[in-house]
């Protein structure tokens, strides 16, 4: 509980060594950025870093700077980036696989840990994500040990650790199954062993990230006594809010893959609970909180370890009914260019439902035009594609269709107790974010950001809308069509009533399925104003 004012970040921060684990992640490269920029007093970042695709650790995060994520680095203050120090090593190694001259050096002079690197793969073998989400935390609490002028340790966990509740408290809940007789059990067995336990060890939970990231949290509370610890636990990370650049991202998880499928054309229905909250949360919100957290600990001696959730859903809910209602507007006043179908998002609760939705509309069809192609000597890509999008259903599917209760007592509290200057700098009220605003930099942002699409050009905005009458043309032919072949088979073996009886009650219900219109329900932003901040945050 903060029941006094919180000193000024800066000065809490000012002159400490941190020590950084995920840094070239989503989370972990927006951290880094803010505090370089916004914890101008911070002596050094240390960060881990391992080499990839023969690629060194230091080339790696040189690339990484080079991205439009550190342009105002680079231009309004370019000495800062020399204060992190990139230390080669992998969290799933013996002594997190640095060198013992790295090792000295982080224990001589690291006070600050901030714990990001996770793998966040919902489909990742049991073995991998215990090796890095449980092993790996276990190394670093070992290290932290070690660091005689440790302050604060704070461990990015995620409120979805114990999806398996209903309800979730900002507290540790016992652990399913001992994670260390996991680790010795995993240690014997061969792969189709841990495949067959695999289902058993999950229980009610969907994957083996939400699994493991429960019995890290577990293992940190026996193995960090004595350590000044936070658990932090955000939501569902998604692109930016406010600073720097509004709906900045860097991959396709979580909602980013649905808005493409879904304004691609190539996914209209989905299993899910209108009604649920999506309990999103901007990427800058979390890394904010996070320094903030870090503070917190900073100017608290207590032994008690607290947890913090960073969620939206209790202080400002945005349900999966507005994120639907919205793509439907967002896309049909600016849609994708090359869509394969009209964009449409619609939920449905009944997975028998779904199924049909889905076969009829999609994958059938997706058959029909692969064997067209392969007739005209043409590659098969469709099935492969859809085989794709229900993967990404499937992933999603558990979050969809449920709703959760984050208990967000820590949040409020603790943006209560920062300095008015720091509330300017370090803003994590989630209470301030426009779902509507935010959503439409959210869909634009992963264009701009990942499918690269150029939002300036009106020539790109005028051919992507005439290919979407184009779409709806031809499937206007193809109801005509269909209602035909039907009427003609019906009228042939039912003689109740003629031929053109059974067209017009066929075409017309089509028709009327197919132009069901929905309310608008949203302000949408214009795409001007969006390019319009776009170029000021770039240019402040």
């Amino acid at each position: 509980q903060v029941k006094t004012m919180l000193p000024r970040i800066g000065e809490l921060f000012k002159e400490r060594s941190l020590f950084i684990t995920g840094a070239s992640g989503f989370l972990g490269k927006v951290l880094v950025e803010k505090l370089l920029y916004s914890v101008p007093d911070v002596k050094r970042i240390y960060i881990i870093v391992r080499s990839s695709r023969g690629k060194s650790a230091r080339e790696r995060w040189t690339v990484i700077t080079e991205g439009i994520l550190f342009d105002r680095l680079r231009r309004e203050c370019p000495d800062a980036l020399k204060k992190v120090i990139v230390v080669e090593g992998d969290l799933m190694e013996e002594n997190l696989g640095m060198s013992q001259h790295d090792i000295q050096r982080l224990c001589d002079e690291v006070s600050v840990v901030f714990h990001c690197a996770a793998t966040v793969k919902f489909d990742e073998k049991l073995r991998e994500a215990v090796g890095m989400n449980v092993k790996g935390t276990t190394r670093l609490i070992s290290l932290c040990h070690k660091m005689p002028k440790l302050a604060c340790l704070v461990h990015c966990s995620t409120a979805y650790a114990n999806c398996d509740r209903q309800k979730t408290e900002e507290m540790v809940y016992p652990a399913p199954v001992n994670p260390q007789k996991l680790n010795e059990t995993l240690d014997w067995m061969d792969e189709k062993m841990v495949d067959v336990i695999t289902p058993h060890l999950l229980g009610q939970r969907p994957n083996t990230y939400t699994l493991t990231k429960a019995l890290a949290e577990s293992q940190l509370m026996e193995d960090a006594q004595g350590l000044p610890v936070i658990i932090f636990r955000p939501s569902i990370v998604c692109a930016m809010w406010r600073e720097q650049l509004p709906g900045w991202l860097d991959n396709v998880n979580g909602p980013a893959g649905l808005f493409i499928a879904v304004g691609k054309g190539v996914l209209t229905s989905m299993p899910g609970d209108l009604s649920a909250v999506a309990d999103l949360i901007p990427v800058d919100v979390v890394a904010n909180m996070m320094i903030a957290t870090g503070a917190f600990r900073l100017n608290s001696s207590s032994t008690h370890i607290p947890i913090v959730h960073c969620t939206s859903g209790q202080l400002n809910p945005v349900t999966w009914n507005d994120v639907v209602s919205f793509l439907r507007e967002v896309y049909k006043e600016y849609p994708m260019p090359d869509a394969f179908g009209v964009p449409d998002a619609i939920f449905f609760k009944s997975n028998a439902k779904f199924e049909f939705e889905h076969r009829l509309r999609h994958e059938i069809p997706a058959k029909c035009l692969d064997i067209a192609c392969q007739l005209v000597g043409k590659k098969a890509i469709y099935s492969r594609l859809y085989g794709k999008v229900r993967t990404m259903v499937h992933t999603l599917e558990y979050f969809t269709t449920r709703g959760w209760h984050f208990e967000n007592k820590g949040l409020p509290m603790l943006w209560e107790a920062l300095h008015p200057e720091d509330k300017k700098i370090f803003n994590f009220d989630v209470r301030q974010i426009n779902w509507s605003n935010y959503l439409f930099d959210y869909v634009m942002g992963v264009r701009k950001y990942i499918t690269k699409e150029n939002l300036v050009d009106k020539k790109v905005q005028s051919a992507a809308k005439a290919n979407i009458k184009k779409i709806q043309r031809v499937k206007f032919l193809v109801r005509l069509i269909a209602c035909y072949g039907i009427a003609k088979l019906m009228s042939r073996y039912s003689k109740k009533y003629p031929f053109w009886k059974y067209f017009a009650a066929f075409f017309l219900t089509s028709q009327v399925i197919a132009n069901i219109s929905y309310k608008p329900v949203h302000r949408l932003k214009s795409l001007d104003d969006y390019l319009k901040e776009q170029k000021s945050h770039q240019i402040a």
